[in-house]
């Protein structure tokens, strides 16, 4: 797929983003930060582009009117600014407690449970982090504290200390929300406590149980999927907010949307995340193929309708046409996110000094009771993905995708041309669904919808393409 014509910004009267994406023997003509789109002939791209460069050409009263009515020439939106490092005061704490795990994923990124030296979370770091977010949220203007669990293992097999910070952090600011990332394997007796405790949970489950049961195998090679529906259950019962995060693997991505319609009947997860794998084996990390990267597409923008149609939001990290961000990631500037050995780090699945990309990562210290961010190395770590996202300036996911996940780019875009690759046909797909559902025109700064229709007939002169000419597909 062609990545798109991302013009400059060289336009004599108008400052904006505009995109153009071959679509058929068309083009989609893309105003990102003003979540605009609608397809439109050759001679509509030329008339918008010799206008935004002040250049004089055929006079086409009826596109200008289309162009006007559809807001094509309001100013973009601004994208906010990413704080200075010093400014830095998260209320947000992270703890990656373990790296031990009970399950053996296949595609585990940080094989977790098999590493040389067992890491497990003593009480006085997490007491220093929880310490540090609750004395932030007390500043004026601050937002309420939230504790997170996460690792390179699972965290619920720290099972006391998890307890222990859950309370502690309650006891120190009642407003504190906490939420977990697990794989749902949980005892009665843990299950109870969580429904009792926490405000949200990100469940890691791959579907159907053949699926499941193969990919997320126990530590004894016996399946997985029973408990974690047993946990499911629960949740629903509690009430409890929880997302489902999927994995796909390129020899089962032909059952994706049967594992969706299997979490939409069984379960009352209203988020569901999709994502290709990104590692190889074991603790290794990998671009996918291209070949993979185009069946996943196709794949998750099937399960997408089939979500869509039952009422729930279904996502993959790098395609969201919703979003105008300065960076993929804020959690380097959102979240202290610390590690069980005592680092501060940027990224959830940085999990101890044995992760690959540790010392890049590494922001800072947890020791004697006390949290120390290395202000210089945070600049350098934003710095770094700055740079890297300014080699995307081309493309039209650019203010959606912000250069991508740090983990899944580390060597820069060459590296990752598969993943790439899935994340602009998917948001094409998404674009082309937005049009379709607002008549021929996605405008998502607009609760009303315009009803698009052909500008001008013919191709001799500007037109945008009716509904008609985009996949059917529902749409916001």
């Amino acid at each position: 797929m062609d990545g798109g014509d991302q013009e400059g910004r060289q336009g004599k009267d108008w400052d904006l983003d505009f995109c153009t994406i071959p679509f058929q023997d068309r083009y989609i003509l893309y105003r990102p930060r003003r979540h605009l789109a609608f397809i439109g002939n050759q001679a509509l791209v030329d008339h918008v582009r010799n206008r935004r460069a002040g250049r004089p050409g055929p006079a086409h009263p009826e596109a200008d009117r289309f162009l006007a009515s559809a807001g094509f020439w309001a100013a973009d939106l601004e994208c906010t600014p990413l704080p200075p490092a010093e400014d830095i005061r998260p209320t947000q704490a992270v703890l990656l407690m373990t790296n031990h795990c009970n399950l053996r994923c296949v595609y585990c990124y940080a094989n977790a449970g098999a590493e040389s030296r067992s890491v497990q979370m003593p009480w006085p770091v997490a007491q220093a982090v929880i310490d540090t977010m609750l004395a932030n949220a007390r500043r004026p203007g601050a937002a309420s504290p939230a504790l997170t669990f996460h690792g390179g293992g699972e965290p619920t097999v720290h099972w006391e200390t998890l307890v222990r910070a859950t309370q502690y952090a309650k006891n120190g600011d009642a407003r504190t929300r906490v939420s977990m990332s697990s794989n749902g394997v949980w005892s009665d007796r843990q299950r109870k406590f969580i429904c009792q405790h926490f405000d949200n949970v990100s469940l890691s489950m791959d579907g159907i149980a053949p699926v499941q049961d193969r990919q997320r195998p126990r530590r004894n090679g016996g399946g997985s999927y029973q408990a974690v529906m047993e946990s499911i259950a629960a949740l629903d019962e509690a009430g409890i907010d929880y997302g489902i995060r999927m994995t796909v693997l390129p020899d089962v991505v032909g059952h994706l949307a049967e594992g969706v319609r299997l979490i939409c009947e069984k379960t009352r997860a209203r988020a569901i995340q999709i994502e290709p794998t990104f590692t190889s084996s074991r603790g290794q990390y990998a671009d996918i193929t291209g070949e993979f990267a185009d069946a996943f597409a196709d794949r998750f923008l099937e399960a997408w309708k089939l979500a869509r149609s039952a009422g729930r939001h279904i996502y993959y990290s790098g395609a969201r046409p919703w979003v105008i961000a300065p960076m993929f990631c804020m959690a380097p500037l959102q979240a202290m996110v610390a590690t069980a050995d005592g680092r501060l780090v940027t990224c959830f699945e940085v999990f101890s000094e044995q992760s690959p990309m540790a010392g890049l990562f590494t922001v800072g210290r947890v020791s004697g009771g006390r949290v120390t961010y290395d202000r210089a190395a945070l600049r350098r770590f934003v710095a770094a993905q700055q740079r890297r996202r300014e080699a995307c300036r081309d493309c039209f996911c650019y203010w959606h995708c912000c250069g991508d996940c740090a983990t899944r780019r580390p060597d820069g875009h060459a590296a990752t041309q598969g993943r790439c690759r899935a994340t602009r046909k998917i948001t094409l797909g998404l674009l082309l669904d937005y049009i379709e559902e607002g008549g021929g025109v996605w405008q998502g700064l607009r609760e009303q919808r315009l009803v698009s229709a052909e500008v001008c007939s013919g191709e001799s002169g500007p037109a945008a393409t009716p509904a008609t000419d985009a996949r059917k597909k529902p749409a916001p």
